[in-house]
């Protein structure tokens, strides 16, 4: 799996909408839900992110694998696009209500992953209670309210983290075997933590050399420019890789890009 990820580039855990581009098509049926003795890439995916593939929910909202060469064309398209600047503070003019919910409370959950370098979920829901007042969560209102009063709910940050994970602003920094009952089982179970890909990255040693928004980034002590080209000219180059492997997907691909 770990192989086959580094040779397309960037590829969805699951089923999607090209036909052939994922883990789960790529995968003998017995190892997915699964009849053998192994866990199959649901298990597999701790050893790809501990040898430095990216996961995150960055195609489509769902879980995928990049390489890092990739992921970084990603980033460099991703963090252009206006929608994907509210985490930094940008000017946004809220059409929907998900749009409300990032605007009021994905600076704040980004930033306190960057303070605390990794954060797992239960982690983030006790820090945003702590951060975010009532009257700010009260303006996102409508349905969303009640996953946010009186306390913030795990529907909400999974949706904050979706969506942070879309604008490459965050990722899954280590996945963590969980082991229960009295013989200490593993049977799939699973704990993960977020982290941004700019630590992961040491990234932005000199911001004057990088994307617009690397001056809104705590600049660290090594590495360099993130890549050498346009926003548009790293979609290209993603959809290029993909399509080596999925040809005719152009179309299909740009949506996802």
């Amino acid at each position: 799996m770990i192989q086959a990820i580094k040779e397309i580039g960037i590829i969805p855990f699951s089923k999607n909408s090209i036909p052939g581009w994922s883990i789960q098509e790529i995968t003998d049926p017995d190892f997915w839900f699964t009849t053998s003795d192994q866990l199959g890439p649901w298990d597999w995916k701790v050893e790809a992110v501990r040898e430095g593939i990216v996961y995150g929910k960055f195609v489509g909202r769902k879980s995928a694998f990049a390489t890092e060469e990739c992921f970084r064309h990603l980033m460099n398209w991703r963090r252009s696009l206006p929608k994907y600047q509210i985490p930094l503070g940008a000017k946004f003019k809220p059409k929907t209500l998900d749009d409300k919910l990032m605007m009021h409370l994905s600076p704040t959950l980004l930033n306190l992953i960057r303070e605390r370098e990794s954060l797992d979920s239960a982690e983030i829901r006790t820090l945003l209670d702590e951060c975010v007042p009532t009257d700010i969560r009260k303006k996102v209102g409508g349905h969303l309210e009640k996953y946010l009063i009186p306390n913030i709910k795990k529907q909400a940050v999974d949706f904050l983290l979706q969506f942070l994970d879309m604008g490459t602003w965050t990722i899954v920094g280590d996945i963590t075997r969980v082991y229960r009952g009295p013989n200490c089982e593993y049977k799939g179970w699973q704990k993960n933590s977020v982290t941004t890909p700019d630590l992961l990255f040491h990234e932005f040693s000199q911001p004057s050399e990088n994307p617009f928004w690397a001056k809104h980034l705590e600049p660290c002590t090594e590495n360099a420019i993130l890549v050498n080209c346009s926003p548009e000219e790293s979609r290209d180059i993603l959809i290029d890789q993909v399509e080596k492997y999925y040809p005719c997907t152009r179309d299909k691909l740009m949506k996802l890009f």
